[in-house]
């Protein structure tokens, strides 16, 4: 789902896209999908930060290393956004800054809203395996026993 190691770079790349970009008077329309992606991953640091970006069993695993770069990638971003305000607010036109807030309000909460649905659907498939290999189990387990009991009984 999430590259926790790569976010940090992705941050970076598409936030120094955009700031050469305005620099140079590229139109606020054609910068609106760039801004939305530096919101999804936005939504994808904060979900990794909750440890929702990994299944059941691999959130029993997380590392030091994944810990710092989830910091990494949130410190990324905080210098991102501020490097963005200055350069929307000094060579962008008048009400840029608004419209890139509120562009990527809305793109962080359609992808948090997905990233949730989808670790919500890995969780559920993960407890169902785990319900029916279980009864699978049982199952197998008890009819050993009934089995050998018999064995033992009528020889």
């Amino acid at each position: 789902m999430i590259e926790v190691l790569a976010l940090a770079g992705a941050v970076s790349q598409i936030a120094g896209s955009i700031s050469s970009a305005i620099r140079a008077g590229k139109d606020v329309s054609d910068l609106l999908p760039h801004f939305g992606k530096l919101a999804t991953l936005d939504s994808e640091i904060q979900l990794a930060e909750q440890g929702r970006h990994k299944g059941p069993l691999g959130r029993l695993t997380s590392s030091e290393e994944e810990g710092f770069a989830i910091a990494s990638a949130k410190m990324k971003h905080k210098e991102a956004m501020d490097e963005l305000r200055s350069c929307c607010m000094l060579f962008g036109p008048p009400g840029m800054w608004d419209m890139v807030i509120a562009e990527q309000a809305n793109a962080r909460t359609r992808r948090t809203a997905e990233l949730k649905d989808a670790a919500a659907k890995r969780d559920k498939m993960f407890w169902i395996i785990s319900l029916v290999g279980g009864i699978i189990v049982f199952a197998l387990g008890t009819a050993l026993i009934l089995f050998l009991t018999d064995m033992a009984v009528n020889g």
